[in-house]
């Protein structure tokens, strides 16, 4: 595997007998685990090692990197490639404390797209089209299939047989348009969010953080960390902004919102589709 993760280990490896005494001490937990320098600030790895960030930035530069930024840069790139890693002894990393902190960031961009518009714009929206593909096509399921039940006309893209030409010929700016992308993008979903805007339609793309070039021409960008010290991605945090976001829309769906719930679950007990229906 050829991960920026693996090579920043390689580099303590090849300068370690030059290092200083307080730059052994961070570098052995960034060998530990690479994604200190990609999660954590240069002050709370000092802090966390006992050492200064003047010790944390003679390490990056004895590494062979300018500034924190670089790295982050390269550890991006190579987490953007989405090939599994894992850190050492992932086991004794804190899952929890990654997850919340994946949480928070997630929560806060959610925070910043204006979340009671975003849940306006949904409800007005004469249908909205879900798009997700590889990685991304359980969350836009999960999307799709909450928004359904709140309002009409809610469709996944692409449907099975179809391509996408198909699903964005007669797209328009009564639109709304979800494209949810997860790092390993498929090939073009930055073309077809360049079309739907061209369209007209009002884009709203849900994805991680490497999303952030494809989601530029976008109306609204929601990046949802899905790091892990584990040998996959997390996807924990995506799913719970799909969920707020179908609650948010819920409410500003207001009676109709809920006469469509209603009227889902009515079909539902006709159908017997349900157990216990």
């Amino acid at each position: 595997m050829t991960g920026a993760q693996p090579d920043v280990r390689g580099r303590i490896d090849a300068v370690w007998e030059r290092l200083s005494p307080a730059e052994r001490r961070v570098a052995a937990m960034v060998r530990h685990d690479p994604e200190l320098l990609l999660l954590g600030t240069s002050a709370q790895l000092a802090a966390e090692s006992g050492t200064s960030k003047a010790t944390v930035s003679r390490l990056v530069r004895s590494l062979g990197f300018q500034d924190a930024a670089e790295v982050r840069q390269e550890l991006m790139s190579a987490r953007g490639s989405g090939l599994p890693w894992a850190a050492e002894d992932a086991a004794h990393v804190d899952q929890r404390a990654v997850e919340s902190r994946n949480l928070d960031a997630a929560f806060a961009s959610l925070a910043r797209a204006d979340r009671p518009r975003l849940a306006r714009r949904v409800m007005r929206a004469r249908r909205v089209l879900v798009f997700g593909e590889r990685g991304a096509h359980p969350v836009a399921l999960q999307l799709r299939a909450q928004l359904a039940q709140v309002r009409p006309d809610v469709r996944i893209g692409p449907a099975p047989g179809q391509r996408l030409g198909e699903e964005v010929a007669d797209l328009d700016r009564r639109d709304l348009v979800v494209v949810v992308t997860v790092r390993r993008h498929a090939a073009g979903v930055d073309r077809l969010v360049r079309h739907c805007v061209a369209s007209g339609a009002d884009v709203v793309v849900l994805g991680d953080p490497t999303a952030a070039v494809i989601a530029a021409p976008a109306a609204t960008t929601v990046l949802c960390p899905v790091d892990s010290p584990s040998a996959f991605d997390s996807l924990a945090a995506m799913f719970a902004v799909v969920a707020a976001i179908a609650n948010d829309v819920y409410e500003a769906a207001g009676p109709a919102g809920r006469a469509h719930v209603d009227a889902v679950a009515a079909a539902y007990d006709t159908l017997g589709e349900l157990a216990g229906s």
